[in-house]
């Protein structure tokens, strides 16, 4: 995956950038780098008010309202008791391959889930 220069905000480029004017940003932008909690916070409900499903992951106390905010928060398996608390999603490792693997697998149950409700009612 290559990143454009014009799709990366950093935190400090975010502090210049109003409420609104965000809410525009956030459907250009794939990467965001050095936020501050409360940016991340911002950016997640950018994203919603814009109607993304939004996934954070994070692992620190700091974290805690973005991920709680988000419709999967994910953490990893090192990540502070609150975090942890706020995360739809725990991983055992770091590595975002889990993530990816996670995402397949629970595609597949619910593939099969709905097969199997359809044979059911049929």
């Amino acid at each position: 995956m290559t990143v454009g220069e014009n799709e990366i905000l950093l935190g400090e480029g975010l502090e210049k950038i109003a409420p609104d004017a965000l809410t525009e940003k956030v459907k250009t932008v794939r990467l965001f780098a050095r936020t501050t909690p409360d940016q991340k916070l911002l950016i997640v409900n950018a994203l919603k008010k814009n109607g993304e499903i939004v996934a954070m992951m994070g692992d620190g106390v700091n974290d805690a309202p973005a991920l709680h905010q988000a419709d999967i928060g994910i953490v990893v398996g090192e990540a502070t008791d609150v975090a942890k608390e706020s995360a739809d999603l725990v991983l055992l490792d770091s590595n975002f391959s889990t993530i990816v693997k996670a995402i397949e697998e629970g595609r597949s149950m619910f593939e099969n889930i709905r097969k199997i409700i359809l044979y059911l009612m049929s």
